[in-house]
């Protein structure tokens, strides 16, 4: 009889601790859900980095060597610079972003490069939150009634029908933002940093790697959209878009990343 008690105690307690896992589990989602939209940034400054390349006077919103016109001074510098950088201004300045001006050489915003677009990329790189990864052309699996493409794992899987970096057109690749129960990776775990970035006021650059060049991308938007609605759409100036589901545990949103290709830089060797 007492046995009997103890079992009916542990199953009515076991019960109740997986009552209040769903809750939980439940209660994040529908928190995760709310609030998607601040992740829907549009950056539309994309000319002032051309500015910024031909002897601006500032870069990452921080004065270069030649320093401010002394005519825009006010009594409170901070305001030329990002809020990230006001507690060390001077250690933080790029942020761990490569320095722009060390052979970049600019593009008209969107631009494609003539003779580009023949290499598949093999890295891709956003330094200012510290995404750095493989790529790879993703295959297509057959299941028994359709077909789909294969998910990258451990790498950043880009669509081979899309473009490859420097020519015109929208690439697009693919990222998990996490992949708990399927072990394939996590990217794109820093991926939504990226809207918290524009949003501050600041510029984030992809850097795409081809065989011998390096190509500079200007993040110029952000979105987030429900899975059903993701397609692949093209366009006619040279950019690429980042794809990861979104938010954790639920992954019903797609968070897509929209950058602009602003400059190319020549590489000594293969990356």
């Amino acid at each position: 009889m007492f046995s009997r008690r103890r079992t009916a105690i542990a199953l009515l307690s076991t019960g109740l601790m997986l009552l209040a896992i769903s809750a939980a589990y439940y209660g994040y989602v529908f928190v995760a859900g709310t609030g998607l939209d601040r992740l829907q940034v549009s950056d539309n400054q994309g000319e002032d980095v051309l500015a910024g390349f031909q002897g601006a006077s500032s870069v990452d919103g921080v004065p270069n060597s030649s320093g401010p016109d002394p005519r825009n001074q006010t009594l409170y510098p901070g305001v030329f610079l990002s809020s990230r950088l006001w507690a060390d201004p001077r250690g933080t300045v790029r942020l761990g972003q490569e320095n722009l001006d060390a052979g970049f050489i600019p593009l008209e915003p969107g631009a494609g490069l003539p003779g580009a677009g023949i290499t598949q990329a093999s890295r891709l790189s956003i330094p200012a939150v510290g995404i750095d990864a493989t790529v790879e052309e993703l295959g297509i699996r057959n299941l028994q009634s359709s077909r789909e493409y294969e998910t990258p794992k451990f790498t950043i899987g880009h669509i081979p029908q899309t473009p490859n970096p420097g020519t015109d057109g929208n690439g697009w690749y693919f990222g998990h933002l996490e992949s708990i129960f399927s072990d394939e990776g996590n990217v794109f775990s820093r991926l939504p940093q990226v809207p918290e970035l524009l949003q501050s006021g600041e510029e984030v650059f992809i850097i795409t790697y081809a065989e011998n060049t390096a190509y500079l991308y200007r993040v110029s938007q952000t979105d987030v959209i429900p899975q059903e609605e993701l397609t692949l759409y093209q366009t006619d100036n040279s950019q690429i878009t980042l794809v990861s589901c979104y938010p954790r545990l639920k992954y019903d949103h797609r968070l897509l990343v929209t950058a602009e290709l602003v400059g190319y830089r020549p590489l000594t060797t293969e990356v």
